[in-house]
């Protein structure tokens, strides 16, 4: 098969930057089963959810649909039918909250990709509310009280605290981003029906951002607080707008212009459905934006011919990249992080300075530096982390014997929680504190175990094992959604596996095989970082669920390192270097720019 250099006598390029898009816009997707409005969303493009909404002029609805990338499907009914409401998570680990009933909701319900449960009530009851953030680190605000609201309510999983209030109160607006790094634009600010403005949420409290370029209510978002996507809006608005932090930027409208629409997924990948145009509709469209050399044409299929034979050279494909940010004060090895933390919330605990050195320190990311947490009370490395910032957990582990011992972390200090029922060292871990997955490592040194078990808070009881008895894999996901990435089983595998709250099956294969990287992201839409590949790797592979594909390089080579969540904002720390040099470093993953892959003999 000819490639396109002996083609054309020069390489395809690959791109780590993010030039101007050549490529971008709207495709139809999957009809929605039912026209409906006033829906949430959540998930991915590829691993969608829409929930509530109503198909009528006031009926709210208990209907969820999932999408898999290109047709919807029925999921749980909720137990509380509304409209107008919040989502916020993913589609195996989302939550809802508030909207119209009729009347005013408060409720909250959370989603384990089968069915639905009630969480804890909203401090205040609205209708028009926007969301974002995940299922146990949610982040609420605005909607209508029935008057415009400035209110904004943080969720750890189980209950909502207060946040710092809107600059303006607010409703029917756009939002993005995480607990800590939350965006809202657009909306009916009195006495502006049609408001431009934007804020951004630290944690703590609200600032204001660039303004949209068009002013609208109704309208609906995703993304991230520094790349987030906006699109439709009142009077039936196809408008999209691509915030990147400080400023929004017009790109191609929706093929159907609408309001009150469910959005999932990411600024370069995303998903608009349902809505109303009028009247009530069920379009589904998919928004994707990858680069191509700008030799080639910009329809991401270029044909070039000879006399014999044809080829196609395949869609460019998204690619991050990594940049290095604040150290660790302790370097080390072997640490945990809470995976589903996000890259400005991050936790490191435990981990190791040198051979026999363990460490029981914590430490706090803020986006920018570490800062010192409380120190955990057993000292140990190759132990399983999960949860958050606010909530982590640090389970198993090792300190010259495998151990048993779960400690639970809420913000500053930590506190001893259940006992695993068998030691392990160089286990893997993911999900959250009060629903953690353990899985896999040695109960040595030296026996390998396929055991998992499953926390709820208390105490760890037995799950379904792996297919293979494995160690010093990757992990990530949650508790009813896990990713095991590799491992040695017993030798170096390129398997990666799907656990679904009780039993393993076989994902996609890794394109190298890989022991001891860190992860970031879903089951469905996963980043495996760094590792040891035969020698020690700084490459990273994207995961949607059934293909990895290779992206774009750490700049530092290093293993027995750690990361957090989620895939398009990865952040990975620590690790050895050379062996036996433990490095502090702190690299921070965008996904931006564009890698075109083998161009294909279609003759």
């Amino acid at each position: 098969m000819a490639k396109y250099k002996e083609i054309q006598g020069f390489a395809v390029q690959n791109f780590s930057q993010d030039p101007v898009p050549t490529v971008a816009g709207w495709t139809s997707g999957g009809n929605l089963p039912a026209a409906t409005f006033g829906l949430a969303g959540a998930g991915t493009q590829t691993a969608g959810l829409g929930f509530g909404g109503s198909t009528g002029p006031s009926n709210g609805i208990t209907t969820t649909v999932e999408y898999d990338g290109s047709t919807w499907a029925s999921g749980g009914a909720m137990g509380t039918g509304r409209y107008l409401l919040g989502g916020a998570g993913i589609q195996t680990a989302a939550l809802a909250f508030g909207g119209l009933v009729p009347g005013n909701s408060n409720a909250t319900e959370e989603y384990n990709g089968s069915s639905w449960t009630a969480g804890g009530n909203l401090g205040t009851a609205r209708q028009k509310i926007q969301g974002c953030g995940i299922q146990t680190a949610g982040l609420a605000f605005g909607g209508a009280e029935p008057a415009a609201s400035d209110k904004t309510e943080e969720y750890d999983g189980s209950s909502w605290t207060a946040g710092g209030a809107l600059g303006t109160a607010r409703h029917s607006f756009g939002g993005a981003g995480t607990q800590t790094a939350g965006l809202g634009f657009g909306g009916y600010t009195a006495p502006n029906p049609t408001s431009n403005a934007t804020e951004e949420y630290d944690g703590s409290s609200w600032t204001a951002g660039g303004n949209l370029n068009t002013g609208r209510r109704e309208v609906t978002g995703d993304g991230l607080q520094t790349a987030a996507l906006a699109f439709g809006g009142n009077g039936a608005s196809g408008a999209t707008e691509q915030y990147d932090g400080s400023s929004w930027t017009a790109k191609t409208s929706l093929s159907t212009g609408r309001d009150r629409l469910g959005g999932a997924g990411t600024s370069t990948l995303s998903l608009a459905f349902g809505g109303k145009t009028p009247p009530v509709s069920n379009a589904t469209e998919e928004y994707a934006e990858y680069l191509e050399p700008n030799t080639f044409q910009n329809d991401g299929q270029v044909f070039y011919n000879d006399t014999e034979k044809k080829f196609k050279l395949t869609a460019a494909t998204l690619v991050g990249s990594w940049a290095t940010s604040g150290a660790l004060a302790t370097a080390r090895r072997g640490l945990a992080s809470g995976v589903g933390s996000p890259q400005s919330a991050s936790l490191a605990f435990g981990g190791a300075t040198g051979p026999t050195t363990y460490v029981n320190s914590t430490e706090e990311y803020d986006g920018a530096s570490w800062s010192a947490g409380g120190n955990m009370g057993t000292a140990r490395q190759n132990l399983a982390g999960a949860g958050i910032q606010t909530s982590g957990l640090a389970s198993f582990g090792d300190n010259g014997s495998a151990l048993t011992n779960t400690e639970e972390y809420d913000g500053s200090s930590w506190t001893a929680g259940g006992s695993g029922s068998t030691a392990r060292q160089f286990i893997m871990g993911c999900g959250t504190q009060t629903a953690g997955l353990s899985f896999g490592g040695e109960t040595g040194p030296g026996p390998v175990t396929n055991a998992t078990e499953e926390y709820d808070g208390s105490s760890w009881t037995a799950g379904g094992n792996l297919t293979a008895a494995t160690r010093l894999a990757g992990s990530t996901g949650i508790q009813t959604a896990g990713l095991c990435i590799g491992g040695l089983a017993p030798s170096r595998t390129a398997n990666s596996l799907h656990y679904d709250g009780s039993s393993w099956t076989a994902g996609g294969s890794l394109n190298a095989a890989l022991q001891s990287s860190a992860a970031g992201g879903t089951q469905t839409s996963a980043l495996s970082f760094g590792g040891n590949t035969g020698s020690y790797t700084a490459a990273s592979e994207a995961y949607n669920g059934t293909t990895w594909s290779v992206d774009g390089s750490m700049n530092t080579a290093r293993t027995q390192l750690s990361g957090s969540s989620p895939r398009t904002a990865s952040l990975a720390f620590g690790g050895e270097i050379t062996p036996g040099a433990v490095s502090a470093l702190t690299e921070d993953y965008t996904e931006a720019g564009a890698k075109v892959i083998e161009d294909i003999d279609v003759t």
